[in-house]
């Protein structure tokens, strides 16, 4: 009897954890933003509104279109979990179907300065993706670009050292 007290108490305890830790979860998360759907859709449509002017009609039609997208990418991710290669060819796709549909939706002032900022946002994500990867190639000790490799770094098989060429 006192075998079964402790494994129901034990697994109320867990859940009790393991709730509390969802709760505050998205306090937790630095500037990454939100994470469900709804939120996400609503920050990208506000943005837009801002950037772009959008009229009622056109805020409508856009927020259908993310939301159906962001509902599309979901599925994507969970056909093709594991499969980075599928999942960046889909997406690829997907960004250019939701560019043809937002071509449409915009005027042609809207969509030159929409494709405009994407393009800024790409640039500032590869520029914060390369600045990531460097300071983890840094200090901390990770191997970073080949040709910034101290010769005596311990390695364990890291390819860009002269020792594993």
């Amino acid at each position: 009897m006192k075998t079964v007290t402790l494994i129901i108490s034990s697994l109320f305890i867990l859940m009790t954890v393991s709730l509390s830790a969802q709760q505050h979860g998205p306090q937790h998360r630095g500037q990454r933003g939100p994470r469900n759907p709804e939120e996400m859709v609503k920050r990208q449509v506000e943005q837009m509104k801002t950037e772009l002017k959008l009229n009622e009609q056109q805020e409508k039609q856009v927020k259908d279109l993310f939301t159906k997208n962001f509902q599309q990418r979901d599925e994507l991710m969970k056909k093709y979990q594991g499969q980075r290669d599928s999942v960046m060819v889909n997406m690829k796709k997907m960004e250019e179907q939701q560019n043809l549909s937002l071509k449409k939706i915009l005027t042609e002032e809207q969509y030159k300065t929409y494709l405009t900022n994407q393009e800024k946002r790409k640039q500032e994500m590869e520029k914060h993706r390369k600045e990531m990867m460097d300071r983890r190639g840094g200090p901390r000790g990770g191997h970073g670009d080949p040709a910034t490799i101290n010769e005596n770094h311990e390695c364990s098989g890291c390819g860009g050292c002269d020792k594993h060429k």
